[in-house]
C-alpha cells in the first residue's frame, strides 16, 4: 500500500456536488474519520445547533491527527482551510448540482445528515454559490498557500483522484 502522507482534508462546493459520497469513498481509501458537517450542525429534528457548540465540535476534529471534512459552513471556513492539508472545491455545473438535489430527497441516506426538503433558500445558495462564495475562497487561498487547493469541475475528475489515490 502507498503511504500517503496527506493527512487532512476540507471539501467544500455547491449542494448536489457530490462531496459526502467523495469524502466517504476517500476515507475508506485512506482509513481516515470522515465528518459530515451537517450531521455537527444540525439536530436530529433538523434545527441548528447552537452556533458556539458547532465551533468547539469543528476545533475538537481539526486537532485530530487526520481527518475529513465535508460541508460548507463558511463562517467556520477559515478554520478548516488554515489546518487542511488538501482542499478540494468541487466546482461542479449548477444544473447537475440541481438535479442531485432532488434525486437526493428519493434517495436520503440518513448518516450524512443530509437535506431532506428542497427549498427556495437551497436553490438560491447553489444557484448564487460561486459568485458569493470565490472571492472568500480566493482570499484564503492566498491566505493559506501551505495548503494545497484542488478544484474538481466534473465528476471524471475526483474519480480519477479517487483512482490515483487508491494506486
Amino acid at each position: 500500500m502507498k503511504k500517503n502522507p496527506t493527512k487532512k482534508f476540507a471539501l467544500i462546493g455547491l449542494p448536489g456536488s457530490g462531496k459526502s459520497t467523495f469524502a466517504s469513498k476517500l476515507g475508506k481509501i485512506l482509513d481516515i474519520p470522515v465528518h459530515h458537517l451537517d450531521t455537527h450542525m444540525f439536530e436530529p429534528d433538523g434545527k441548528k445547533k447552537d452556533k458556539q457548540e458547532f465551533i468547539e465540535i469543528q476545533k475538537a476534529i481539526l486537532n485530530e491527527e487526520s481527518w475529513i471534512i465535508e460541508g460548507c459552513s463558511f463562517s467556520t471556513f477559515e478554520m478548516r482551510f488554515a489546518k487542511a492539508d488538501i482542499l478540494i472545491y468541487f466546482h461542479f455545473s449548477r444544473i447537475l448540482c440541481f438535479s442531485r438535489l432532488f434525486k437526493r430527497i428519493f434517495n436520503y441516506k440518513k448518516a450524512f445528515g443530509g437535506l431532506r426538503v428542497i427549498t427556495w433558500e437551497i436553490l438560491k445558495y447553489t444557484w448564487n454559490f460561486d459568485k458569493e462564495k470565490r472571492a472568500r475562497i480566493e482570499e484564503l487561498r492566498s491566505k493559506y498557500p501551505q495548503t494545497k487547493f484542488l478544484i474538481f469541475k466534473n465528476q471524471k475528475e475526483a474519480d480519477l483522484f479517487l483512482k490515483s489515490i487508491a494506486l
